[in-house]
């Protein structure tokens, strides 16, 4: 409650200033409530938009899980069995991997034969989950159950992790109870904030002896379903009243491991011993995207994945240092001399997409695929998704869709191609003038005729010029904006004219009808100051909330928002709201 400090109680008086007294308490008590009433509507109104941002960010989770259920059941219908086990398994393990609290049951046997399905072991679809097992007589028939302690008397007496059950987060669970059904939901109660780091392993439950406060901590998954082994079935086919004399081969238990969440990195500089700015300005904006930062830091360390561990090193070393010091990238430098001379004035766009690419081909491996034609753009999507199951692919992946018309049967032929940026176009003109990233949009979009020879793939009639448009069939998480400021036809120069581009930025005149995400918020700017033969190349991206330029070792907070109208713009990165 805020109290004015103008308004102080007055000293009672005689009764014979009683009611001027009164009338003047009276509009003191009103002054101070209008006061009050003005200092709580801020906080409400900040209170609510909070409110409805975390609810539009359920919604919109919830509707990704469903849309996928919805796909992973069209196949099945359509008899592509494979292609939804594909997706399928590829999704649910990117669910389980996610850094959120494991608090839903799953009854050991059921997670057993879903882990054989997926192997493609066995054919046979997995019947509903039944977590009745698990539960006591007078409890089986709830829909919801919560776990308050770690010897809850709704348990089955004797219930005990890696053997009768497993735990997994909300969106794993919310994935297999919607393609499955089943239950009741059995979840543990989560109240009270954790005041300092546990590991509970007793042996006998996972169940913490403190409840978690999520916004402040993170757990680590408690157990990989696709991991899950076959010889332990026995044991959870057993009924947990069973006495038995034979003892059991020890087995190690998951637990809960309970940690301080580190959202954002600290702010440190890059160390530039000569042409590396380039590299430099691309880190500082990687460094920025946590989901990116976090799962690479997940990533097994093998020798055979040096980008992905020269990046996990040099999370590291970002992590343990002093906010405003700098570092050394010596590493990565050496690394990339083979493409990159360091003799050289480099470009930063060629490097980003050369350091995402070689990540995703370490996480996947090279794989060549032979060149498919596929019905609809959500067939190729899954596809490419279920062929690429990486961090890469998920953050940055999107995809566009070309139409072609033909001249003679005047169909409309469809190729669907993923890309990891835009390159969008700038005209050069003799008079500078300011560009607008939608003006840019627009001419990367725009229906255009190409004057090449082309197959139709309806009736086999060659064309020799194509009316052609693309149009965005799947967003990616993060967008990357390349502004095509370098020509080299028909010389090489610059193109320096300003283009302004917002922090809020809506692509939906660019995305096919059934795109439902298409609002970006502005993540990083890569600006590029000089001339083509000579430049340098600055960064603007958040740490600890806050916008920070980055020119190699200096680092300065963005106190005037420059981020926002930056005359270098050269690569921009936007989040997906």
């Amino acid at each position: 409650m805020f109290i004015c400090c103008n308004t102080k109680p007055k000293q009672e008086k005689s009764q014979k200033n009683t009611s001027s007294t009164a009338n003047s308490e009276v509009e003191s008590i009103k002054q101070s409530k209008c006061e009050e009433q003005m200092h709580k509507e801020p906080v409400q109104e900040t209170t609510n938009k909070s409110l409805n941002v975390d609810l539009t960010q359920k919604n919109k989770k919830h509707s990704e899980i469903q849309n996928i259920v919805n796909r992973i059941k069209a196949y099945r219908e359509e008899g592509k069995l494979n292609l939804s086990i594909d997706i399928e398994k590829s999704f649910v393990t990117s669910l389980i991997e996610e850094d959120l609290p494991t608090i839903y049951f799953v009854e050991f046997r059921w997670a057993v034969n879903y882990t054989t399905f997926l192997e493609r072991r066995i054919q046979e679809l997995p019947k509903k989950i039944n977590n009745t097992k698990l539960l006591t007589q007078e409890n089986a028939q709830k829909e919801l159950i919560i776990i308050k302690s770690e010897k809850d008397s709704q348990l089955l007496p004797g219930v005990q992790p890696d053997r009768h059950y497993v735990l997994l987060n909300e969106r794993s669970w919310t994935f297999i109870h919607l393609l499955y059904g089943g239950g009741p939901k059995i979840m543990i109660e989560m109240e009270k904030p954790v005041m300092s780091p546990d590991i509970i392993n007793d042996g006998q439950t996972n169940i913490t002896s403190h409840t978690a406060n999520t916004t402040k901590i993170s757990f680590e998954p408690l157990i990989d379903i696709a991991k899950l082994e076959d010889n332990n079935m026995e044991d959870s086919e057993k009924s947990p009243y069973t006495n038995t004399t034979r003892r059991s081969n020890p087995q190690k238990t998951n637990s809960i491991k309970i940690q301080p969440k580190l959202y954002e990195l600290p702010y440190v500089g890059l160390q530039n011993p000569k042409y590396y700015c380039y590299m430099n300005s691309a880190l500082q904006c990687l460094l920025s995207i946590r989901e990116l930062n976090d799962s690479l830091l997940k990533q097994p360390k093998q020798q055979n994945k040096k980008f992905t561990m020269a990046y996990q090193d040099l999370l590291r070393l970002v992590q343990n240092s002093i906010p405003g010091s700098a570092i050394s990238v010596e590493k990565l430098q050496t690394m990339c001399l083979n493409k990159f001379k360091y003799s050289q004035q480099q470009d930063a766009h060629e490097f980003l997409l050369y350091l995402l690419s070689e990540i995703q081909q370490e996480l996947v491996g090279k794989n060549k695929y032979q060149k498919e034609e596929f019905p609809n753009a959500q067939e190729a999507w899954d596809v490419y998704k279920t062929r690429n199951p990486d961090i890469i692919t998920n953050l940055f992946a999107g995809q566009i869709a070309s139409k072609s018309h033909c001249l003679k049967c005047k169909e409309i032929s469809e190729g669907f191609d993923p890309i990891l940026d835009l390159n969008l176009p700038l005209s050069k003109y003799y008079i500078p003038r300011e560009f607008k990233i939608q003006d840019c949009l627009q001419t990367y979009f725009k229906e255009e005729q190409i004057n090449d020879a082309w197959k139709c793939d309806k009736c086999q009639f060659v064309n020799n010029s194509v009316l052609r448009k693309t149009q965005i069939t799947q967003t990616p998480k993060y967008l990357i904006l390349h502004l095509k400021r370098f020509t080299q036809f028909p010389k090489s120069q610059k193109i320096t004219d300003e283009v302004a581009y917002p922090e809020i930025l809506d692509i939906k005149e660019f995305c096919a009808e059934n795109v439902e995400f298409t609002k970006y918020a502005l993540k990083g700017v890569i600006s590029h100051m000089g001339q083509l033969n000579g430049g340098h190349y600055v960064a603007y991206a958040q740490r600890q909330y806050s916008w920070y330029h980055f020119d190699d070792k200096i680092v300065t907070k963005d106190k005037n928002n420059q981020h926002l109208s930056d005359k270098g713009a050269y690569i921009i990165f936007y989040e997906q709201l």
